[in-house]
């Protein structure tokens, strides 16, 4: 059985995949790693080290894996398909980017200024799926990866750029964003219109940490996509 590995996003942990990692149950092998600086993995925070703990996580699996990733973290699975193309089955990709986009560099400038309590306070209600049983974990998630981690993870997201580089993908590729989403809109289309094959859905009323909004109908497109 081909093993699932979801990644969180910048500044969440392992434990925002909690509704996916029950549904399946005993269906998949499902796996949540906290990406380094996050939940339980030491700091500091890289694209480089995050991408290095993936690909080191995989390697121990005995069949390609599918790769699940939302937000920044679809920038470490792009990563990880790139460097591991036989260690990788599948790519779902949410409400991610292949570069940085324009005002990410005002976006960091108005974080810098920010004291840590007000980005937790702006950030807590998307990172909880707008559902108030995931709050106090989203709360706690943000806190324990801090300000700078989140910074880190946002500027070298800024600084890349991957466009040129998703023809080289092979592995079978959904790309999902949600309606209300619609900063993601055209980075989703841009990600889908450069993986050959690659499949585009824009999700009904789902925004951007849609798996804790609609975990029901998150699982089952995976499901559904890995089967």
């Amino acid at each position: 059985m081909a093993a699932i590995v979801f990644l969180h996003a910048f500044g969440s942990s392992g434990r925002a995949w909690q509704p996916q990692i029950l549904q399946l149950g005993d269906r998949h092998r499902a796996l949540a790693p906290d990406l380094p600086g996050h939940g339980a993995t030491p700091g500091p925070f890289s694209l480089e080290r995050a991408v290095a703990s993936v690909r080191e996580l995989i390697q121990d699996e005995p069949e390609p894996v599918h790769l699940v990733a939302i937000s920044g973290s679809v920038i470490v699975a792009l990563l990880t398909a790139l460097a591991e193309p036989d260690r990788v089955a599948g790519l779902i990709l949410s409400g991610g980017t292949a570069r940085g986009r324009r005002g990410d560099a005002v976006q960091r400038v108005m974080m810098r200024l920010m004291p840590e309590g007000m980005i937790v306070n702006i950030l807590k209600g998307m990172y909880s799926g707008g559902k108030a049983e995931h709050l106090d974990q989203a709360v706690q998630d943000l806190r324990r990866a801090g300000k700078a981690t989140v910074l880190t993870g946002l500027a070298e997201l800024g600084r890349l750029d991957l466009s040129d580089r998703l023809g080289e993908i092979k592995a079978p590729t959904l790309v999902l964003n949600g309606a209300k989403d619609k900063a993601n809109l055209s980075h989703a289309e841009e990600i889908a219109g450069g993986i050959a094959g690659a499949t585009l859905r824009v999700v009904p009323e789902a925004g951007h940490i849609w798996n804790l909004e609609q975990p029901d109908l998150f699982t089952r497109t995976v499901v559904e996509f890995v089967g």
